[in-house]
């Protein structure tokens, strides 16, 4: 399985969804090229889970970026299992300032 999870990632699955929802109308499209509503929707609603789960991690960030140690909490956060952030995310907050 590909480990590209990026928004950009995301943004091209949901682009290429609307496709081929467009290509539902089109007698020419090939069946491949087709999709149904209900898995469409599945897709749309995991998109915005995954979006979701973007958010908390950017308030994750902001949190470390602002707090005294971010070395220590990174590891804290890393700890907890809520998100998995690069383990030298605090050393290089430390080192930018």
């Amino acid at each position: 399985m590909n480990k590209n999870t990026s928004l950009d990632r995301l943004n091209e699955h949901l682009f290429d969804v609307i496709e081929r929802l467009k290509s539902n109308k089109d007698e020419k499209a090939d069946e491949c090229e087709k999709i149904d509503i209900e898995t469409a929707s599945a897709i749309a609603e995991i998109g915005k889970i995954v979006v979701d789960g973007y958010k908390v991690k950017a308030q994750v960030l902001n949190i470390v970026a602002k707090t005294e140690n971010p070395r220590d909490m990174t590891i804290k956060i890393n700890e907890s299992g809520i998100v998995e952030l690069p383990q030298n995310y605090g050393n290089r907050l430390i080192e930018d300032e």
